[in-house]
């Protein structure tokens, strides 16, 4: 009787931690630049591949970390905005942050086959599908 009220009373409390994290996060913040999550993107599947292209205005390449662990692929890196010693701020909308995202991938990718290229402020990268995680035909006798 006691086992499934715990379990309950638990995933309750997981909830409420979930919904006190986002809170605390720049997600619901009413300024222009704070709404939604930083980087957008874009995750799609292309033949057997991933692809996932990611907006990154105005982010040097060496500032960005890029992961991939079993189905989890992570984005990370800093984005750095920097002003003159001398100068009077009327309006600041961008700021300096630090970003970490986290995708579940659908499918296990090769990860030694993982292939980014950064340009213009946009993330491109393509996560081939791994041979073992591919669907095969089975004839039929």
């Amino acid at each position: 009787m006691f086992g499934s009220f715990s379990t309950t009373l638990d995933t309750l409390l997981a909830l409420q931690d979930a919904m006190d994290r986002s809170m605390k996060s720049d997600y619901y913040d009413m300024n222009t630049s704070g709404r939604g999550v930083f980087p957008t993107i874009n995750l799609f599947e292309q033949e057997d591949n991933l692809m996932l292209v990611a907006e990154l205005p105005g982010i040097q390449k060496e500032d960005l970390k890029l992961e991939v662990k079993n189905n989890l692929l992570r984005l990370a890196g800093e984005r750095k905005i920097e002003y003159g010693k001398d100068l009077s701020i009327h309006r600041r909308e961008r700021r300096s942050s630090n970003f970490d995202r986290s995708f579940k991938l659908p499918f296990a990718v090769e990860s030694d086959k993982i292939k980014a290229e950064y340009k213009n402020g946009l993330l491109a990268v393509t996560l081939p599908r791994a041979e073992a995680d591919k669907p095969r035909k089975i004839s039929i006798s």
